[in-house]
């Protein structure tokens, strides 16, 4: 079985579509264990809205490869699209940050919301949340 850790955001009905996207997520892979929702400033002019993050983690019995494409397909059904992501809009992000204990990307060292979230989480014992 698979862990990942994984961050959502949302600048956009930011609420219902990390609910909406942690559901989808939940109906295929176990969800472990949540960190708390943090608001956070735009990190630059495109963005216009405040966002909500929250890190979540899960167990997979798929490839990272095929986890990865089924959280592609949840942010195009809750409307991302790179029009979108160019005006500064973002409905939902769906990002690996760790894989079994392995970094996917260094937003755990660059952005300081990324670490608070992943924080709470990583190192606690799982206990299923849905």
């Amino acid at each position: 079985m698979n862990e990942g850790i994984i961050m959502l955001g949302s600048n956009i009905n930011s609420e219902e579509n990390i609910r909406i996207a942690k559901e989808k997520i939940n109906d295929k892979y176990e969800i472990i264990s949540e960190s708390a929702v943090l608001i956070t400033l735009p990190r630059s002019k495109k963005y216009r809205n405040h966002f909500l993050n929250q890190a979540i983690k899960i167990l997979s019995d798929e490839y990272y490869a095929d986890t990865v494409k089924f959280f592609k397909q949840i942010e195009k059904e809750l409307g991302r699209t790179d029009e979108g992501k160019n005006e500064g809009m973002i409905p939902i992000d769906i990002d690996f940050v760790f894989w079994n204990d392995s970094a996917m990307r260094n937003d755990y060292d660059r952005w300081d919301f990324v670490r608070i979230c992943i924080d709470q989480i990583k190192d606690k014992p799982s206990t299923s949340i849905l």
